[in-house]
């Protein structure tokens, strides 16, 4: 946090003698004194845009939006998991985590070398690594919080079953309650963290500091978040 904060400051020192569009990064966003700079917005649009399979070119203004509301969600979690004792994501979770990736972007770029496609979305390897990384420590916090308070009941899972497996089964394709009920409790389980989550994500939201300063992907996403602080 220091050395952020010091590189900051001579950023911003430097900046003093330059003109507006002569600067090279600025602030965007400011959490519990912890800053967000354009660079990091950019590279949350660009790895969104390249998992999403999406042209950088075609986000939309909600789309960044929610790109910086992300960044400040996982900002308010990495205080949280400070106060933790969660292991940083290990090198073989990230490994498969990065692996997946590649597969998943051959698929839909074949022939195209792994480089030649994070070229086209402005990413790197290492910004690549560290938002997977990112991501499965945010995971690890988040299911340890909430999975061991949630029961979901067998009339749940054959509710579902009913309602949702079975309108889309073909007949020549039948799938037990039994052999389909493990990935339907793990369903209703994501789908009840996933609502906690939101729910202790308005707490922290409530209970922070939060600073937004957008304006240079639009002069239009300044209204619209008015709301994120």
């Amino acid at each position: 946090m220091f050395i952020r904060c010091l590189l900051i400051a001579l950023l911003l020192s430097v900046a003093v003698g330059l003109h507006a569009g002569e600067l090279l990064d600025r602030i965007v966003a400011n959490v519990n004194t912890y800053v967000i700079l354009q660079s990091d917005w950019d590279d949350e649009i660009h790895f969104e845009a390249f998992v999403s399979v999406r042209k950088s070119a075609d986000v939309t203004l909600d789309q960044k939006k929610a790109a910086l509301d992300r960044l400040i969600d996982q900002e308010i979690l990495r205080e949280q998991m400070r106060m933790t004792d969660l292991k940083p994501a290990g090198a073989d979770a990230i490994k498969k985590q990065i692996d997946d990736l590649k597969s998943e972007q051959l698929r839909e770029h074949p022939g195209q070398s792994w480089a030649t496609t994070l070229s086209q979305y402005q990413l790197t390897d290492r910004i690549v690594e560290e938002h997977v990384a990112a991501e499965l420590e945010q995971f690890q916090l988040i299911d340890s919080r909430f999975r061991p308070s949630i029961q979901i009941s067998a009339a749940d899972v054959e509710k579902y079953y009913r309602e949702q497996i079975i309108p889309q089964l073909p007949a020549s394709d039948p799938l037990s309650l039994n052999d389909a009920a493990p990935k339907i409790k793990e369903i209703l389980i994501q789908e009840k963290i996933n609502q906690l989550l939101n729910l202790w994500l308005q707490t922290l939201r409530s209970q922070a500091q939060i600073q937004v300063f957008p304006a240079h992907h639009s002069s239009e996403l300044q209204p619209a978040l008015q709301g994120t602080r």
